[in-house]
């Protein structure tokens, strides 16, 4: 009998440690067995985060092609060759935080339909309708979560060659000329992927509720600046987002990253930009103020120490 296949999930990240940090934490939760790679992108060096989830450094090179689609697809190509038992692949990207479900869904999905080109775990369109009811299966493919079948990869990789990583969109005009995408600004790794799909007649397939939640708010092509303090700090931010919907939005938006506070009574991490008001959690100011209505879902500003004393 022959070697049983096996479910491979790699992340690709670039210079955004608190994140890779939330979403290889969020994979090991969910699957602490599966097999974990990150390709870290131009070279840089996470291994230390890497270390912490049990998750394969791959050393990258220097380059300075545009976006994640090289290093994106030099990591297919890579897993693909490496082990001919690899049958699924999962990509995960390090603005990705996983829903429970996020890996069960996909296996559902594919094994249903096991003609699906890929299991997308994200919206469809930031206007997608949520909903409950069966999952959708339409003609487009987004890399932020997403599960492909190996016989998928192999079509997909046999576009990482230097033609395309020179000039993305003139060689998917050149290689797909007949797409109703020729001469759009469809043409990094997930838009290659979306016409090596449609010239297969193929539809990938989506939850009507996504299963990951994208965090990504600084990136290849966003000019947000990185969050102050150390890389726990900056974690603990991203956490506290994670939780606030508003936040998230706001930074989503381009807001202001907060500054990370400590609630005065347990310690708890708090996002705030004041420097001069007391900061206490909703947990320990009503501990003490049963009978007070609650107006904050996280937290409340207090008189400076010396106003209170004077």
């Amino acid at each position: 009998m022959g070697e049983a296949m096996k479910d491979v999930c790699f992340v690709p990240t670039f210079e955004r440690e608190e994140f890779l940090f939330v979403t290889l934490e969020r994979i090991r939760e969910i699957e602490p067995n599966i097999e974990l790679h990150c390709y870290p992108d131009r070279g840089t060096d996470v291994s230390e985060i890497c270390e912490k989830f049990q998750a394969i450094h791959h050393a990258t090179i220097p380059h300075s092609t545009h976006g994640n689609s090289y290093n994106v697809l030099e990591a297919f190509k890579d897993l693909y060759q490496s082990n001919s038992r690899y049958d699924r692949f999962f990509i995960v990207e390090d603005d990705a935080v996983l829903d429970n479900t996020f890996f069960k869904w996909c296996r559902e999905a594919l094994d249903h339909d096991p003609e699906m080109f890929a299991a997308c775990g994200f919206m469809y369109s930031p206007d997608a309708l949520i909903s409950d009811g069966p999952d959708l299966k339409i003609p487009w493919y987004l890399s932020v979560a997403a599960c492909l079948p190996r016989k998928s990869v192999f079509s997909i990789i046999q576009h990482a060659r230097p033609e395309y990583y020179r000039d993305m969109q003139k060689y998917l005009d050149r290689a797909y000329p007949a797409s109703n995408r020729r001469g759009s600004m469809h043409w990094e790794q997930d838009g290659l992927t979306l016409r090596v799909m449609e010239s297969e007649s193929k539809r990938c397939i989506w939850p009507r509720r996504p299963r990951v939640t994208h965090c990504g708010w600084r990136g290849y092509h966003m000019a947000q600046d990185r969050a102050e303090g150390t890389l726990e700090e900056r974690v603990a931010i991203l956490k506290l987002a994670l939780k606030q919907p508003t936040l998230l939005t706001k930074l989503m938006s381009g807001g202001k990253v907060p500054d990370l506070a400590k609630c005065e009574g347990c310690g708890k991490p708090l996002v705030s930009s004041d420097k001069i008001s007391r900061i206490v959690c909703v947990e320990c100011f009503h501990a003490i103020r049963l009978d007070w209505p609650q107006t904050s879902t996280s937290h409340y500003y207090l008189k400076p120490a010396s106003v209170v004393s004077g």
